[in-house]
């Protein structure tokens, strides 16, 4: 019994040891050699990530720590830290509307702080806009496979097809779907991209031409009818006007018909167009026939009865 009780006590003794151990050198696990941490600055001024690094039995999380605690950000470059002065300035930037790429490429500002640093800084300070960020991290990311994928799809569609186009096509048959921007940016980035003059001339853009084109005259006769009735209410409204003014001074109001639709309006301007003719008797001025409204009318039916005006 005594015997078992001693290797109970051994045993707990032996699972005390190795924190005792690792508390005296301030962190747990097995310690970084010199050879693990170059390595590690090499893999990280290839621009990967953590989970992606294969460092001996480092997990990524190991990774991530070991680069923080020896201020590698990025390429393995130690970066300035954050001065209260810097911080007070970042502070009153954000508060003026300035954003991280105008304080970045600012002469006078921030020295020494990449666009990247001073955004990463403006979400650990609470600065950042919350909006945008829960927008970003909302977006639906593609994992290599489905990017892998969707390079051979550009690429099988970019000569042919416009950005707008294979969104549609590839949003119809693959997930998650994607929008024309990031369609556009992803050739850029596989440097297949259209000019856009080349885009113009694909079948899918001239038919959208055409749609585009008929809802536009569609609009613009809307508009026309809608300002020529706003036209005539106000010209009726005038001749209301004189009518009462006439009434009131105890004096006629010169009328006239117009030959075309009858209405009964002031022989003057702006209801009729007045001319005037030079005779040997002298210059003489008369109202025509035509209310103004029936005139403009004529002049768009005898423009759509000649058509376009050719060269």
């Amino acid at each position: 019994m005594q015997a078992r009780q001693d290797s109970c006590w051994t045993q707990k003794l032996q699972r005390t040891l190795k924190p005792v151990a690792t508390r005296k050198t301030g962190m747990p696990g097995k310690t970084w050699d010199e050879n693990e941490i170059e390595r590690l600055r090499e893999l990280l001024a290839q621009g990967l990530s953590a989970s992606e690094m294969q460092i001996g039995s480092r997990t990524p999380a190991a990774i991530q720590n070991k680069a923080a605690r020896l201020n590698f950000v990025g390429d393995g470059i130690s970066r300035k830290p954050w001065s209260r002065d810097d911080r007070g300035l970042l502070r009153r930037l954000v508060r003026e509307g300035q954003t991280a790429a105008q304080i970045a490429s600012a002469p006078n500002l921030l020295l020494g702080y990449s666009r990247n640093s001073i955004q990463k800084k403006l979400g650990r300070m609470s600065l950042a806009d919350r909006v945008r960020s829960r927008r970003a991290r909302g977006v639906i990311r593609l994992t290599t496979q489905q990017l892998e994928r969707f390079h051979t799809f550009l690429l099988a569609h970019a000569a042919r097809c416009t950005p707008e186009q294979i969104a549609l096509l590839w949003s119809q048959d693959n997930l998650p779907p994607v929008s024309r921007r990031r369609v556009v940016y992803h050739l850029q980035k596989l440097e297949v991209k259209r000019s856009w003059a080349e885009v113009m001339q694909m079948p899918y853009s001239k038919a959208k031409q055409r749609r585009v084109s008929k809802k536009a005259t569609s609009s613009r006769q809307r508009r026309w009818a809608a300002y020529r009735k706003n036209q005539e209410d106000g010209l009726k409204d005038l001749a209301r006007r004189r009518r009462r003014a006439s009434r009131s001074r105890g004096k006629s109001l010169s009328e006239r018909v117009c030959r075309d639709c009858h209405s009964r309006w002031p022989a003057t301007e702006p209801f009729f167009v007045i001319y005037s003719k030079v005779t040997s008797s002298g210059q003489h001025r008369y109202v025509g026939r035509i209310c103004r409204m029936c005139r403009n009318r004529r002049r768009r039916e005898s423009k759509a009865r000649r058509g376009p005006v050719t060269v």
